[in-house]
């Protein structure tokens, strides 16, 4: 999400209105970096992708807080002055979906719901509903040598809160093999013992919307 940076929610940078505009998507994929390099600054002075996970999480759930926040207050407002009634068993369904971002913090899609709720919160299209893959940006070097320092540190925090697919893959690396002759491309990539993982993403993307 372009322009997405700490109090998103609440309207700075750009990163509101992209969260806006994402809402209608099936699902998200989580790009976070984890290679230094000077010459390409981070909108928060350094490279730490726990911190940046922290923010994209806490943004995605502050903005599914204000959205239901809103539908309570509304359902609220239309039971309190009797206007329908049938929309008691909604206003309930809206109060644990309330309860379950704002005190227990969690993602909607950790949740369990039954059929009726789900209807509920496919109204909503909720940010964090929408299925999701972690992608880590590391070095060229470092995916010729299969190692970061944070990979572990990624996965570790992906798996205590959602256990959704983590994967490490180098934008450098992959810039690097797409010009190449194939033939070029081949010896290169058996040379190193590694392959491109473009083709792993995305059918990791089409796995998670259960579309294979």
């Amino acid at each position: 999400i372009a322009g997405l940076v700490r109090g998103a929610a609440e309207g700075e940078g750009l990163g509101n209105a992209f969260l806006s505009h994402i809402q209608a998507v099936d699902g998200i994929i989580h790009l976070v970096r984890g290679f230094d390099d000077p010459d390409v600054v981070h909108v928060e002075n350094s490279v730490d992708p726990i911190r940046d996970l922290e923010i994209i999480h806490g943004e995605l759930l502050a903005k599914d807080i204000a959205y239901v926040n809103t539908r309570f207050a509304q359902l609220e407002n239309v039971i309190a002055k009797g206007i329908d009634k049938s929309k008691k068993a909604e206003f309930e369904i809206v109060t644990k979906i309330r309860d379950f971002l704002v005190n227990e913090g969690k993602e909607i899609r950790m949740g369990t719901w039954s059929p009726l709720e789900i209807e509920v919160l496919n109204t909503m299209q909720l940010l964090t509903a929408k299925t999701a893959v972690y992608l880590v940006n590391i070095s060229k070097e470092d995916f010729l040598r299969q190692k970061n320092k944070w990979l572990p540190k990624v996965k570790a925090w992906v798996d205590e809160r959602t256990s959704e697919p983590v994967i490490p893959f180098s934008a450098a690396f992959e810039a690097a093999i797409f010009d190449m002759p194939e033939d070029e491309k081949a010896a290169y990539l058996t040379e190193n013992k590694v392959k491109s993982m473009l083709p792993h993403i995305i059918k990791s993307v089409y796995h998670s919307l259960n579309l294979i």
